[in-house]
């Protein structure tokens, strides 16, 4: 990453053509040049999870999903369902309701909150005091910078773009666990510094320069959960509730989240570049 240290707010400005800066949720501006090479990639998933098949997770009980991600993050709390017996995994997401979901996610990954202090959002006052501080603690985290330097826009739902942007800043104030990718010798942090990708649709011109760049680093982080052929991101449609479950899982593999008890994982990466030797984690 090639960081230019200037703030940005959350909106999605033109990205235009070449190099150059922009922002949109996007923190510090991002620099760097589009990569014409879509046939190899150095792949930074892991194939560990926070919860590995033999911790026989429980259902949630939510009658309108099966899924083992909605499973996942709901042992761990970060949702509660829009009902206790269902979840809407068709559903989008309201960015107030997304800041619960990523403060929950960033508690039960370790990392530090603030105090939640007013952050001079002025459009979040009739929320309640809960949604107000995690809207604030993830403005002290660096994981959002409003839509504007006064609003956080808290009833707009989030785009795919938007997402991929706030998991990226998260992951990177978070530790690596085992077989979590930490390519940037800088930190012992989450991150990664590759621009390859698969998608044919995150150079258009309201796409910002670091939502690609987070697009594309989520991707080899194998946050998305979908194959590597695939080529439509979608980067300005609201993402929904299912596809931030299976988000939300894959990011905390990277992660020290583990449940309680004694479980082994083992992973053996090859043909993916740098992680290409075994990672065994008890």
């Amino acid at each position: 990453k090639h960081v230019f240290p200037s703030q940005a707010s959350d909106r999605r400005p033109h990205r235009g053509s070449g190099v150059g800066c922009a922002g949109s949720d996007t923190g510090s501006f991002y620099c760097f040049g589009r990569s014409g090479d879509h046939s190899s990639f150095t792949c930074y998933h892991t194939t560990l999870s926070a919860c590995p098949a033999s911790a026989s997770i429980p259902s949630a009980a939510f009658t309108d999903t099966t899924s083992t991600d909605v499973d996942c993050i709901a042992y761990y709390g970060i949702t509660l369902g829009v009902t206790a017996d269902t979840y809407e995994p068709t559903a989008n997401i309201p960015r107030w309701q997304m800041a619960l979901y990523l403060t929950r996610t960033a508690t039960e990954a370790g990392v530090t909150l603030g105090d939640g202090s007013d952050q001079d959002f002025t459009d979040i006052s009739g929320k309640s005091a809960e949604i107000q501080t995690a809207i604030n603690q993830l403005k002290q985290l660096g994981v959002t910078n409003g839509t504007t330097a006064t609003t956080y826009s808290p009833d707009d739902n989030v785009t795919r773009e938007q997402m991929a942007m706030f998991l990226d800043r998260l992951l990177s104030n978070t530790a690596a666990g085992p077989n979590g990718n930490s390519s940037d010798t800088a930190t012992a942090n989450i991150s990664g510094n590759i621009t390859t990708y698969n998608y044919t649709d995150i150079d258009a011109g309201s796409v910002t320069y670091e939502g690609h760049n987070s697009i594309a680093e989520m991707y080899h982080h194998g946050v998305f959960g979908h194959a590597k052929t695939d080529t439509t991101f979608a980067p300005l449609t609201a993402i929904t509730r299912a596809d931030m479950a299976t988000w939300l899982t894959n990011a905390l593999a990277h992660t020290n989240l583990r449940p309680s008890g004694l479980h082994i994982q083992a992973t053996h990466n090859t043909g993916f570049g740098a992680l290409n030797g075994a990672s065994n984690e008890l």
